[in-house]
């Protein structure tokens, strides 16, 4: 019971240190694109498919029209779309092929990477810089809380994930905030067949 409570200590404390430093003016870039598009399509691979995956869910259940690439339901994106593409390296190839494909389309590409020079950050409108580490070492490292054992507690992109899906929970909070919604209006389009 002792890493599990350490190592979650030290993850909040990384992420909170690190979204602290996320340029608010993307954040309001990125919620006003996802406002204005008419659906948001959101592409990762490994744990950051799944974080995105979580992210879909709510922005559903705020009501926007949202699809994971990769789903067999997934339509053909347009220019009046936007595309979340999640990569803690930014060279993901699926991602940076999508981050690609949907710039070519004209639709909005908002990155969530660590590395803003990379390949994906070619393809970006707006940015937003979890300055983290991936599975590469972090050029950052400087965290007194990350030194030590803790590397070895938060293997090659735990940290860089688990940042990225707090952030984006924090995200959905300043939707329903801004957007005038409450829990109740979320549950409304909650899965009702399981």
């Amino acid at each position: 019971m002792e890493y599990i409570k350490k190592t979650a200590e030290n993850i909040t404390k990384h992420a909170l240190e690190v979204i602290n430093r996320i340029d608010e003016e993307q954040v309001d870039k990125m919620i006003e694109v996802i406002s204005k598009s008419e659906s948001t399509f959101i592409v990762g691979s490994g744990r950051s498919e799944l974080i995105g995956m979580a992210f879909a869910m709510r922005l559903m259940h705020l009501g926007f029209a949202v699809y994971v690439i990769g789903d067999v339901t997934t339509p053909a994106i347009k220019e009046k779309d936007c595309l979340i593409a999640i990569s803690g390296s930014g060279e993901t190839r699926t991602v940076t092929i999508a981050a690609e494909t949907a710039s070519d389309s004209g639709a909005s590409v908002i990155g969530i990477t660590t590395n803003t020079s990379s390949t994906l950050g070619k393809f970006l409108d707006v940015v937003i810089n979890i300055e983290s580490k991936s599975k590469e070492p972090w050029k950052h490292y400087t965290s007194h809380v990350l030194k030590g054992v803790y590397d070895d507690l938060t293997p090659m992109g735990t940290l860089f994930e688990d940042s990225a899906h707090l952030f984006l929970d924090g995200l959905i909070a300043e939707f329903m905030a801004r957007l005038g919604k409450k829990e109740i209006d979320l549950k409304k389009r909650h899965a009702t067949i399981e």
